[in-house]
């Protein structure tokens, strides 16, 4: 009876679905700002991961003091996502990422805008995942 029930225990971990992530790259034609995303592969779209760089300042997910970020909502369709950072406490929005998608058989293309509060907003193109 143990080897059927360990038997059923590997069967049933392998019908798991693997979780990957995949990251996305987004630059500013003038190179004033950039933007990183680590997406993590779930049926929501999940941020692991970011970086933002503008005005000669960076933000990063789970950063500390002033340039922390968190993940305040983030909203996937199959041609766009947006993604809103606000301060860990949840008190202000200080990035907005709108990025937009298209595609044609294995052509594709991701650009959009990224906005910073206080410090500006840029046009964006971008790779990945």
């Amino acid at each position: 009876m143990r080897s059927l029930a360990a038997a059923f225990m590997l069967l049933v971990l392998a019908c798991q679905p693997v979780l990957a992530s995949g990251s996305i790259e987004c630059t500013s034609p003038d190179g004033d700002a950039s933007l990183g995303l680590t997406i993590g592969s779930l049926p929501i779209l999940a941020v692991v991961g970011a970086a933002i760089e503008a005005d000669g300042k960076t933000w990063t997910l789970n950063g500390d003091g002033e340039s922390a970020l968190a993940v305040g909502q983030a909203y996937r369709t199959h041609d766009a996502m947006r993604i809103d950072f606000t301060d860990p406490n949840v008190e202000r929005v200080v990035a907005e990422v709108r990025l937009f998608s298209a595609s044609d058989g294995k052509d594709m293309a991701t650009a959009g805008t990224v906005k910073v509060a206080g410090s500006g907003a840029w046009a964006v193109t971008c790779t990945g995942p």
